[in-house]
């Protein structure tokens, strides 16, 4: 073999080998939660939102995000089990998740998933992956003030 055939070969090799290894590289829709999202889609150990229930969440089935936590009214009252706070990213691919009042569930607006208000998982993604249930918060409630702590 010549020295310019060697080299040719050498080159068409080395472009299959990085174009295999790119294609396994680019693979299928992970089953997975995203690893990219810190705490699976849920907000930093540590971290503290309040809404103003005096202006805020004044109807049962009301919902609001502050500081990417969902803040949902599920009962009449102001005690903390006429709350609930999840997670308001979802652990599948980071979509924004709002509560469907009329269906009394929770829904990323990506793929579909639907949770409750207690974080269980009602339908898997509709793109063939998976999620995982949300992290739901504990709450205070302090005069007009609730509160929830990650």
């Amino acid at each position: 073999m010549e020295r310019n055939e060697f080299i040719k070969s050498l080159g068409l090799g080395v472009a299959l080998v990085c174009t295999g290894a790119c294609f396994s590289a680019c693979g299928k829709k992970s089953d997975t939660p995203e690893p990219d999202k810190p705490n699976g889609g849920g907000v930093p150990s540590g971290t503290t939102a309040s809404v103003d229930l005096g202006t805020q969440l004044l109807t049962v089935g009301a919902s609001v995000v502050v500081s990417n936590i969902l803040f949902i009214r599920t009962a009449a009252g102001n005690a903390t089990t006429s709350f609930a706070a999840t997670q308001a990213i979802c652990p599948h691919q980071g979509g924004a998740l709002s509560f469907i009042q009329a269906s009394n569930y929770i829904q990323c607006g990506l793929h579909s998933s639907r949770y409750t208000t207690t974080g269980s998982i009602l339908a898997q993604p509709n793109d063939g992956g998976t999620t995982n249930a949300l992290k739901v918060y504990p709450l205070t409630v302090s005069g007009n003030t609730l509160t929830a702590t990650a």
